[in-house]
């Protein structure tokens, strides 16, 4: 089995009859993939007015509100996925009723296998912390970030991580009036990318940016922190 993460792209928010259709047909859908024996979880973004995209030039945190990119799309959160290949993935996201409204982008997630810390937050047990999605735009290749890790796991901050697939491992799922339509690569602008995706538990807004400055690639590259939507 392998695990593949599907960004939920949007273009705004859902109309109520859009809502009321993925109300009454994701608990379906869901129940579906449980039976067909397809281990996933998924949560959802707050809205990208909560974005803050953190960069650090010659030794300074340079914080800007909003997200990284400025497009009409926007990643509503995230499901993952374990599957026996990318097909199964992409059959997965295919049969998903968000994918009616939305693109769902499909892509390789390297990381191995996940803590207990990770399962509790794909069950929206967040504890006493706020969960952050902490996202890498690069134009170039990525620069490790175990080290990182490790010390955000070792102060408790850590949940979830991973480098993702090469842009020509990404397929773009939507389905409209019934078909399903599939583009190869993703849905970011020109000239940049998703190398990473981070999941950070912290206490504070001044935590994550702290957090995301000491990336190793927030020196060349800039991380976008959201938080997660919670009730």
């Amino acid at each position: 089995m392998s695990k593949y993460l599907a960004f939920i792209w949007a273009d705004g928010m859902p109309s109520a009859d859009e809502l009321a259709v993925m109300q009454r047909e994701l608990p379906r859908w869901s129940d579906e993939v449980e039976r067909r024996g397809v281990p996933r979880f998924g949560r959802e973004l707050d809205l990208p007015a909560t974005a803050a995209a953190v960069r650090v030039r010659d030794g300074e945190t340079l914080v800007s509100d909003g997200p990284f990119a400025e497009t009409k799309e926007f990643i509503a959160g995230f499901d993952l996925y374990d599957c026996a290949d990318r097909d199964q993935a992409i059959d997965v996201a295919a049969t998903c009723p968000v994918s009616w409204f939305a693109a769902i982008e499909v892509r390789p997630y390297t990381g191995g296998p996940l803590s207990g810390q990770a399962a509790a937050f794909g069950r929206g047990e967040d504890g006493t912390g706020q969960p952050y999605l902490l996202v890498v735009w690069t134009d170039a290749m990525l620069d490790a970030a175990e080290a990182w890790r490790r010390d955000a796991a070792a102060r408790g901050l850590y949940l979830m991580g991973s480098t993702l697939g090469a842009a020509d491992a990404v397929t773009t799922v939507r389905v409209r009036d019934e078909k399903r339509l599939l583009s190869k690569g993703p849905m970011a602008p020109a000239g940049a990318f998703i190398a990473a995706i981070e999941v950070v538990s912290c206490t504070s807004r001044e935590q994550v940016i702290q957090l995301a400055a000491a990336h190793p690639a927030a020196g060349q590259h800039a991380i976008e922190v959201r938080p997660f939507w919670s009730e």
